[in-house]
């Protein structure tokens, strides 16, 4: 009975010590979050990257961005051949294709365009019936 107390209580001091680790480790979360910060700026200032950067830039994984090299569906350099580089403003571009309107826009420019063109008063397009 005796080793149990004992066993408990180098439990109860190991638990006191990991707390007080922990409390020691709290202020490396903020330096996590500078290192985080500083990491979006060096982007914000380079106009070109290297594969790795690109793939942490627009947020795919290396698989994916190489399938989108290898069909040509992303700008890219191959200066030598071999490392694939990126230009920043053209992958800002890629990223921006494709826009996809809001419910609300959409609605607003199909009643624009429906005050603009009646649907009635255009031809149609197809086999016509003879009188």
């Amino acid at each position: 009975m005796s080793n149990r107390l004992t066993f408990m209580e180098r439990l109860s001091e190991r638990l006191t010590a990991l707390e007080a680790i922990i409390r020691k480790l709290e202020p490396v979360e903020s330096f996590l979050e500078r290192v985080e910060l500083l990491e979006k700026n060096i982007y914000a200032t380079k106009k070109v990257f290297t594969f790795s950067e690109a793939c942490m830039y627009i947020g795919v994984s290396e698989s994916m961005l190489y399938k989108l090299t290898a069909n040509k569906e992303i700008p890219h350099y191959k200066p030598r051949g071999k490392m694939i580089y990126f230009a920043k403003e053209e992958l800002d571009e890629w990223l921006l294709q494709n826009h996809e309107l809001a419910v609300d826009d959409a609605t607003r420019m199909a009643h624009e365009a429906a005050a603009v063109q009646p649907f009635l008063n255009e031809k149609r397009h197809g086999k016509r019936k003879k009188n």
